[in-house]
């Protein structure tokens, strides 16, 4: 008998523009197993599910990466932000959109993509859709390619603006820069249409998150420096630790901060007036996954539970749960839920949730 067991995707949450790769409806609350097409089908391509390296989503899209550098789409294509050769509005199912990415990320409506150059020496970015704080570029309708000085070694996207950075340690961005999400001297121009220096990062980074106006870059691991770009709305810098020494992973919703550390502790801070950012007596975290509003996990027992707003079913059926709700936020607890197999990734969006598991 082959050990080889397959590997099966299962979506939920919000799903107006079949964002989850299955046929558009509003909610989804309950895992549903997204068939891949046939190898031979030539409306879409087989999702390699044992190679992804990453989820990425804006307002109704998402961004599916693989470790062999090839990208699919799903969602909202009404400003071309996954297929401009396409007069389709809408993908319903994952479609190969690019392939030869070492990062990909997403915006409210647009979709970058970073390339390496051949020489090693050089990365390049490929912008796709619209944006007005000029995500996509200057221009309407245009993709934008412009190349980048240096090696790319984390990428990064919040609503409306990008970072990117180098291996040399140097930080570059572009888009909506009016709150100092690209740093204060760059705050002046409002919009950055070209990648662009982010200067003064005290330290040399690792890793890189984005908040809906903020930048979160953290070193390395051992020292565990960090700095917040933008404005310190809900406190999302006064309340920072001191470090994140020995962080395992980490993410953004809109307007707080989650750091997973290798003990399987998690550490939060930012808005936390809709729900409670970490729920008390919370089990070790193995895998976080950290949408635009809510958290998916994968606990050291390999359970998978969620918490934060859960309006779009994006938390899970919510209807048999015993704690009180307001709002439809799951605050103060968490929700399990069944994914049959054991769970080998998750990945988050806006208000969307996709979990693989073999």
């Amino acid at each position: 008998m082959s050990s080889e067991m397959p590997h099966q995707l299962y979506v939920f949450g919000s799903n107006g523009e079949g964002q989850l790769g299955i046929p558009a409806a509003e909610i989804v609350n309950t895992p549903t197993h997204v068939v891949s097409p046939a190898p031979r089908d030539p409306s879409g391509y087989t999702l390699p599910l044992d190679a992804l390296e990453a989820i990425r989503a804006g307002d109704n899209h998402t961004l599916i990466l693989t470790k062999g550098g090839v990208c699919y789409g799903a969602g909202n294509n009404h400003k071309k932000q996954l297929d401009p050769q396409t007069y389709a509005s809408r993908l319903d199912r994952f479609k190969l959109v690019v392939g030869g990415v070492t990062f990909a990320a997403a915006t409210c409506e647009s979709s970058a993509f970073v390339f390496p150059k051949e020489n090693g020496q050089q990365s390049w970015v490929k912008a796709l859709g619209s944006g007005q704080w000029g995500e996509a570029g200057s221009a309407i309708d245009t993709p934008f390619t412009n190349p980048l000085p240096g090696v790319v070694v984390d990428f990064a996207a919040g609503v409306w603006h990008y970072v990117a950075i180098m291996l040399d340690g140097s930080v570059y961005g572009w888009g909506k820069a009016r709150l100092g999400q690209l740093g204060d001297k760059l705050s002046l121009s409002g919009k950055i249409t070209l990648p662009t220096k982010i200067e003064d990062i005290p330290f040399r980074p690792k890793k890189v998150v984005c908040g809906k106006d903020f930048t979160y870059l953290v070193g390395d691991p051992s020292t565990g420096e960090h700095i917040v770009l933008g404005k310190d709305k809900w406190n999302i810098i006064s309340d920072m630790p001191d470090h994140v020494k020995g962080w395992k992973d980490m993410g953004a919703t809109w307007h707080g901060i989650f750091i997973l550390f290798h003990d399987g502790t998690l550490v939060a801070w930012g808005k936390e007036n809709m729900w409670q950012l970490i729920p008390p007596h919370l089990p070790l975290i193995e895998k976080i996954a950290v949408g635009s509003d809510h958290i998916l996990a994968v606990t050291k027992q390999r359970k998978l539970i969620s918490w934060g707003w859960g309006k779009h079913g994006n938390c899970g059926d919510l209807s048999n749960i015993e704690h009180e709700m307001r709002n439809d936020m799951v605050s103060g607890f968490w929700n399990e839920i069944g994914i049959p197999g054991e769970i080998e990734f998750i990945g988050a969006g806006f208000c969307t949730s996709f979990v693989v598991a073999k």
